[in-house]
């Protein structure tokens, strides 16, 4: 892949379309989740190469450091903008596809909505995995310890609840703003999305991003006039539902959501 700067990188493929192919997205957007290592990234893209071949695809990664300055977000996706724009996407007929992966990936789309202004991303398809959420103290405990060693929980646990539980009550005074709950609301806000129909992968396994959070989402899209579709997943960890005896079910799910059936 091509890098456009120290996280978006563009791959553009050297197949051109079929009549097997011929509906493939012009562009696909991939969004990681945070801290997303390489070679966990390049499953879904070279799954994608296979789908898609002809496609190109464009990866928006979101390090730590990003997420804990959200103000400094849309100008780090800025430079996708510059491809969206050169591929003449159509503003009716969804040509582009977007993949975000839990918060991570939240915050670099609603970020690209930001960046993109005053127009509006071009009409597209959004696949939703493990995401949204809000900002809460259990998701916060979780993410904050993937990883740790039994060591570091007996250690770290109650730090991390202490500041998590301030956190949250900040919030909920006011002193503080819930980030996720905002890059949340900017994927249901008709003044910033184009979208014509989205997906939801999701499960009640998920430590993260509580599958409560994920239904709220959902409902308050429909409310807005968006075509969702909730697809939970059986004790499937955090942006891990492709994976083993639901990698089938996965993939099927976003053709359908990309070619608009069941």
């Amino acid at each position: 892949m091509e890098p456009l700067s120290p996280t978006i990188s563009l791959y553009r493929p050297t197949t051109p379309p079929t009549k097997t192919d011929p509906a493939a997205p012009k562009l696909i957007l991939l969004a990681s989740w945070t801290a997303a290592q390489d070679p966990h990234i390049a499953k879904y893209i070279t799954k994608y190469q296979s789908l898609y071949p002809s496609s190109q695809i464009l990866l928006i990664k979101s390090p730590y450091a990003q997420i804990f300055s959200p103000t400094t977000i849309p100008a780090a996706v800025a430079p996708a903008v510059p491809v969206l724009k050169a591929l003449n996407l159509s503003s009716e007929t969804p040509e582009l596809l977007i993949h975000l992966f839990s918060n991570g990936g939240s915050s670099s789309i609603s970020g690209l909505y930001e960046a993109y202004a005053p127009e509006i991303v071009p009409a597209h398809v959004t696949i939703l995995d493990s995401a949204p959420s809000e900002t809460n103290i259990s998701g916060s405990v979780a993410f904050f310890s993937v990883g740790w060693s039994a060591v570091q929980r007996v250690l770290l646990l109650p730090v991390i609840y202490l500041v998590a539980t301030t956190a949250s009550v900040a919030i909920a005074v006011g002193a503080r703003t819930d980030w996720m709950k905002a890059w949340g609301d900017s994927h249901n806000d008709r003044g910033k999305n184009r979208e014509v129909r989205r997906v939801y992968m999701y499960s009640e396994g998920d430590e993260l991003v509580s599958f409560r959070f994920v239904e709220a989402h959902a409902k308050h899209a429909e409310e807005k006039g968006f075509a969702v579709r909730l697809e939970r997943f059986e004790g499937t960890p955090h942006v891990a539902h492709a994976r083993g005896a639901s990698e089938e079910r996965y993939w099927g799910l976003v053709r359908a959501a990309w070619e608009g059936g069941n």
